[in-house]
């Protein structure tokens, strides 16, 4: 079996040594990635060979058929399919690049379909989902287009007489412009332009516009700005101490691989044409003349900006004849449809990237294969495999491909497929759910998953048992070495004027903080529910599947195990948003946390590590925000639940607003802290005084209740502690008042947080010793 084609040429000795030497460098750098990638390892060198010379040779091994005659049982995301036209190709016999159209990452995604050149109108062809093309001029954003048309209609009908269908037709023909529609349903056929202009003027001045200047043709609320599909206008006045509007810029997008070699720019009284590469960009007939010989371009950062004088200063409501502006508000509406419709060809990868503040997170992109690579169909039973894979090039510079080769003998004619589902995912019923955010068809399915789970939720909260916490103090004994690492000189100083040694190792320790190396008799924060509170992941699915619903408990759900009951609870709730987070946890690495409305987007993240869904919801009182209140909570070896009592710690993240909601597609910023001195008075002004104390109140029977909870099926030792952050979010009661929702618990570690107040460390030791502080410790019963 040949591998990787026919090579007539053999090199010379040399340039085989250069080569070995290139590929030694080469498999060094990649072999991590090329061995979880499984592409067999003869092929390797195949691969190097055709990233170095960016060999894309695929197109002589297939050629594109139709859906409707391959005979094929694949599933297709195009109407093409991509079969063999060789007379066969073995398996593990070659591999080929295929390219991407398209790199993006969640938070870019709706920008970049709206700035960069010819990137939406591709992804509409993709999709068939396309903007509609009436004249639509800019107009305030009121929230929606046709309440907007809604509200207008009775100023057009006692404006003009027109009847009310008459007037909401004109309205939409118009794209919610009154004055333009006043205009159309006013306009006799034989009036001429300046009387046009008369009956503009006195609707303008009737609707609270202006004055109707002849200079700048009564165009005080007019728009002087405006985009279309291809080009931005903005007319403006030639000279700064003027306000007739004389000049007029055009502004298109060519992309950065331009220069002004590439461009040509002709002129004449009434027509444009710009060409870049010999091909036409923009041209057309203007709206009125213009003194040619003064017309100039430049080029600004990939973008073409032709300036034009009118030869009549007076405002043009178009700078080409018959252009369709954007209105911005319809057309981001738009986007998110296009955007929602990607998901189904979206395919991820993450990565490792350095923040300014050298801190290392872990990010994805998102990209769309080519049209070879969209051709490739899905099958449970495929003969290639793709995948995506980052070149390191020798100039350091990373460039991503997709990768395929063959995993059965392919015959003349066969249809190429892949799986499309992630390689981890092999239950046949979850599959089904994940294909379904690829390939949409019935929901049943889906609905009945998570009826039967939520059914199965107030079933075990019905059953669930509860342990006894102690109402008594620890038995008073002395403890006197303790060991940390990585402790401050100031936790260290009040360590020791608190009375207590720092040992210098596990083993001369009475009590161990964090997860070190110690005998196993020493005391340490090693509590049994540690493991349980390890994640948001861990803590959403152990909770739902002990203590099932609770009203104080965000629903989560499992995208590896549980994706069937995540989409019909999505669709259940239609304007739920989701929490994503990601338990491929790296040392020093941070994981970003994904924020969605997209139960499609949500299941296709689970191909990059993200586990679990939980629902989200903005701040009862400031919906940009989500607020958080964070509880220190100390649990002894005998069952005693302390809760810190100096301090309620409270963050907050800032969300992404588009049309007054909350962006669908948006990363997790870094979080915010505010005093709790500053958000007790917020709350106090906005719901009242105790407003807070009941929330605290309600938060602490919420730990109670949790870890009685929690302790009914995984009890103490006996012998080491836990320290925890509950964290909770603010979501309107039923009363309108302010009521706390569990959303995460975690251990505590020393580094991360005990060391922020020097009191934390001594007050637990005094805690677990028997004398604990009741200024900073409060002690939690059955019942709070």
């Amino acid at each position: 079996m040949a591998i990787g084609g026919d090579d007539s040429k053999v090199p010379s000795v040399d340039a085989a040594s250069s080569f070995m030497l290139q590929y030694g460098q080469f498999e060094a750098a990649h072999r991590q990635q090329l061995e979880s990638l499984g592409l067999p390892k003869p092929l390797w060198q195949v691969l190097f060979k055709k990233l170095s010379g960016d060999v894309f040779d695929i197109g002589g091994f297939v050629v594109f058929g139709s859906n409707d005659d391959s005979g094929s049982a694949s599933q297709n995301l195009t109407e093409h399919t991509l079969c063999l036209s060789q007379d066969k190709l073995d398996a593990m016999s070659n591999v080929f690049l295929i390219d991407h159209a398209w790199t993006t990452t969640i938070d870019r995604a709706a920008s970049e379909l709206d700035s960069s050149p010819g990137l939406l109108e591709r992804m509409e062809t993709l999709t068939g989902i396309f903007e509609p093309q009436e004249k639509m001029p800019l107009m305030p954003n009121t929230g929606s287009l046709d309440a907007a048309n809604e509200i207008n209609v009775p100023v057009v009908v006692s404006q003009t007489g027109v009847s009310e269908d008459r007037a909401r037709e004109l309205l939409i023909k118009n794209g919610g412009d009154i004055i333009e529609a006043i205009l159309e349903a006013s306009a006799k056929p034989d009036e001429n332009t300046s009387k046009q202009q008369s009956i503009q003027d006195q609707i303008m001045k009737q609707l609270g516009g202006g004055d109707g200047d002849e200079g700048s043709g009564g165009s005080a609320s007019k728009p002087t700005e405006w985009r279309t599909r291809k080009y931005d206008c903005a007319q403006y006045a030639l000279d700064s101490g003027s306000d007739k509007l004389d000049g007029i810029d055009i502004r298109i997008p060519v992309g950065y691989g331009v220069s002004t070699n590439d461009i040509k720019c002709n002129f004449s009284r009434r027509h444009i044409e710009v060409v870049v590469k010999d091909a036409a960009v923009l041209e057309g007939d203007l709206y009125a003349d213009i003194a040619a010989d003064e017309a100039t371009w430049t080029l600004e950062e990939g973008t073409i900006v032709v300036s034009l004088v009118k030869k009549t200063a007076e405002y043009w409501p178009e700078a080409l004849v018959g252009e369709s502006h954007i209105n911005q508000f319809v057309r981001n509406k738009h986007i998110l449809r296009v955007l929602g419709d990607l998901w189904r060809y979206f395919q991820g990868y993450d990565y490792l990237a350095q923040n300014a503040d050298q801190t290392v997170v872990k990010r994805t992109n998102w990209y769309i294969q080519d049209e070879v690579g969209l051709s490739i169909g899905h099958s449970d039973d495929p003969n290639v495999m793709c995948l995506p894979f980052l070149y390191l090039d020798p100039r350091g510079q990373m460039a991503p491909y997709s990768i395929m080769w063959p995993i059965k003998a392919i015959a003349k004619g066969d249809v190429l497929t892949r799986d499309f589902c992630p390689l981890w995912l092999k239950d046949a019923n979850q599959r089904k759910g994940y294909l379904q955010s690829i390939f949409p068809g019935p929901t049943q399915f889906a609905l009945d998953a998570f009826e039967a789970m939520r059914d199965s939720w107030v079933q075990t909260a019905k059953n669930a048992v509860r342990a006894n916490l102690t109402s008594l103090s620890v038995p008073k004994h002395q403890i006197q070495r303790v060991f940390l690492q990585g402790v401050s000189p100031d936790t260290a100083k009040a360590i020791r004027d608190a009375g207590l040694e720092l040992a210098d190792s596990s083993g001369t320790a009475d009590v161990v903080f964090d997860d070190v190396p110690h005998d196993g008799d020493k005391q340490s924060n090693q509590h049994p529910l540690n493991s349980i509170f390890f994640s948001t992941e861990n803590t959403v699915m152990a909770f739902q599947s002990v203590v099932g619903a609770q009203e104080w408990l965000r629903p989560g759900y499992h995208l590896k195990t549980q994706i069937n009951e995540f989409i019909g609870a999505a669709l259940m709730d239609g304007s739920s948003w989701w929490m994503l987070s990601n338990d491929q946890t790296i040392p020093n690495v941070r994981p970003q946390t994904i924020i969605t409305s997209s139960w499609a987007a949500a299941v296709r993240h689970a191909d990059v590590g993200y586990t679990s869904a939980l629902k989200c919801v903005p701040s009862a009182f400031s919906p940009d925000k989500i607020h958080f209140a964070e509880k220190i909570v100390l649990l002894t070896p005998d069952n005693g639940l302390y809760v810190w009592n100096k301090d309620t710690w409270i963050y907050y993240y800032l969300i992404q607003q588009n049309d007054n909601k909350p962006d669908p597609y948006q990363i997790l910023p870094d979080e915010h802290k505010v005093p709790e001195s500053v958000f007790v008075e917020l709350l106090a002004a906005n719901f009242g005084e105790s407003v807070f104390e009941g929330f605290c109140k309600d938060a602490e029977n919420i730990v109670s209740e949790v870890v009685r909870l929690m302790l009914g099926i995984d009890s103490s030792d006996g012998k080491n502690f836990g320290v925890f952050s509950f964290r909770f979010t603010f979501t309107k009661g039923d009363n309108d008042d302010i009521k706390p929702c569990l959303q995460q618990i975690r251990p505590v570690s020393v580094s991360e947080r005990l060391a922020t107040d020097t009191e934390l460390v001594p007050s637990i030791v005094a805690a677990l010793a028997g004398n604990a502080d009741s200024k900073l410790w409060k002690q939690l019963k059955n019942e709070v």
